[in-house]
């Protein structure tokens, strides 16, 4: 066995020093071989690359695929000598190659054939939350006191609906599926992490317990304990991405539109958006929902950044995503916030000084020992709580397609920040605007009361007055 190991990592120490290359997007992204990268991972030799940003791509011998048919799927794994090891989704498969060494070769000559979709290795890449600050102080984006109007205005969206018959995901690392303000709510879990085969608790390795965070913005219970939601009458998946596992991403998307799934929320990012990943997105936006579509959102990230700048291709940009920038407690644009043609919409995120209040890991195991985190602060808080805003207008309106969704929510968000607005209502900092539950609610109720006529039948769930909504009001 030892003598294998010092086989293979010559063969790794063997790799040529010249760059490599993989296509994504119809354009070659450059690789540069990192000599001093771990080369083996147990008895499977990994190859380390870096980009000319300094991200950092394992591969192995595995790559993901999309052909246009099954016929030019079987001429060509015939071709190339590969061999499918699982369907992850109706148009996306993972494929074995002869070897590592070949991985590379083999996904770019197979992205050039004629019936090829797409075609890259099954990176390994880390991810990274979205979180600016770990820590939580109040609920201002509910109903902030302090600024009016800073807030979504969720109570006037409360008077329609609490989320009600709508299924929502939250996909993240850490979410704790036994606390008292979740666990009602959570209607399934899964873990994607193939590195942690032997459970399906969607629970955290790194201690922080970030989708926990997340969970509780969108739906944590209204059950007179803790916090509440955005959409606490909703139900949703709590599940665990896999570390760096492309493919087991990929199955996990696939598996929540098999599962009927209306929303999805992601805190998280690469700076990688991988053909696969678009792919998926796309077929979730198009055929989700029995064709109206699934509604994914993203945090646009916490770095500062031009997302618009050379080299760098978010997830968050992907034009089947929904991108969530954040805005601070005063109605502001928060600085930390990612910016560029991609933003899609505002909701809050907080500053210093000013964050929110969410579920922690109950216990000692999270954030804090009090088992609700009171620093929350990020993208990774506005993403799911625009989520939870696309929960209750989907309650609201259960017929609406997913570009329905969007044109509301685009038509009643507030423009806020110091940025001018063109044209069509947005800029590259605010999207169309700090999002307006109340009102964004209000139109699609008032939509589906125009389609079933006024004197039709509406679904009680969209009609019902909430108590709680009165006390909030006192």
């Amino acid at each position: 066995m030892i003598f294998r190991k010092l086989i293979m990592l010559a063969l790794f120490c063997t790799l040529p020093l010249f760059g490599a290359h993989f296509i994504n997007g119809g354009k070659e992204v450059t690789l540069h071989p990192l000599k001093n990268a771990r080369a083996l991972d147990g008895l499977e030799a990994i190859h380390y690359y870096a980009d000319d940003q300094g991200k950092k791509y394992g591969i192995t011998d595995q790559l993901i695929a999309s052909f246009t048919d099954a016929a030019a799927e079987k001429a060509l794994v015939q071709k190339y000598r590969i061999k499918r090891v699982k369907k992850l989704s109706d148009k996306i498969g993972l494929y074995q190659v002869t070897s590592v060494n070949r991985t590379l070769e083999t996904a770019n000559a197979l992205s050039q054939e004629n019936g090829v979709l797409f075609a890259h290795p099954n990176f390994i890449i880390a991810k990274k939350s979205r979180t600016a600050d770990p820590y939580y102080d109040k609920l201002w984006h509910l109903r902030n006191h302090e600024y009016e109007g800073a807030d979504i205005n969720v109570e006037e969206a409360w008077r329609y609906t609490k989320g009600e018959g709508v299924l929502a995901a939250i996909i993240d690392e850490g979410i704790d599926i036994d606390h008292n303000d979740l666990r009602t709510n959570i209607i399934g879990f899964a873990n994607y992490d193939a590195k942690d085969p032997y459970t399906t608790r969607p629970d955290s390795k790194t201690g922080y317990w970030h989708g926990t965070a997340c969970a509780g913005l969108l739906a944590a219970a209204e059950n007179d304990t803790g916090v509440v939601g955005v959409a606490p009458g909703s139900k949703f998946f709590a599940i665990r991405y896999s570390d760096s596992d492309v493919a087991q991403d990929i199955k996990a998307f696939y598996d929540l539109m098999e599962a009927n799934v209306s929303v999805i929320s992601n805190s998280w990012g690469s700076y990688t958006n991988l053909d696969a990943y678009n792919a998926i997105f796309q077929e979730l936006a198009t055929k989700g929902r029995n064709g109206k579509g699934i509604l994914i959102f993203f945090a646009a990230g916490n770095d500062r950044k031009n997302l618009d700048t050379e080299g760098i291709d978010d997830e968050s940009e992907s034009p089947w995503v929904i991108s969530v920038a954040a805005s601070t407690e005063r109605d502001g644009i928060a600085a930390y916030s990612n910016y560029g043609s991609s933003v899609d919409f505002l909701a809050p995120g907080g500053s210093a000084g000013g964050e929110l209040i969410t579920t922690d890991k109950m216990g000692k195991e999270g954030y804090t020992d009090w088992n609700y985190n009171f620093n929350f602060v990020g993208t990774s808080a506005a993403a799911p709580i625009a989520a939870g805003v696309g929960v209750l207008i989907l309650s609201a309106n259960p017929d609406l397609t997913r570009d329905e969704v969007l044109d509301i929510m685009r038509k009643t968000a507030r423009k806020i920040g110091d940025y001018p607005y063109d044209s069509n209502g947005r800029n590259d900092h605010a999207g169309y605007g700090r999002i307006d539950a109340g009102k964004a609610v209000a139109m699609a109720y008032r939509l589906r009361l125009e389609t079933l006529g006024t004197g039709s039948h509406v679904d009680n769930f969209a009609r019902v007055m909430f108590e709680s909504v009165q006390k909030f009001s006192n």
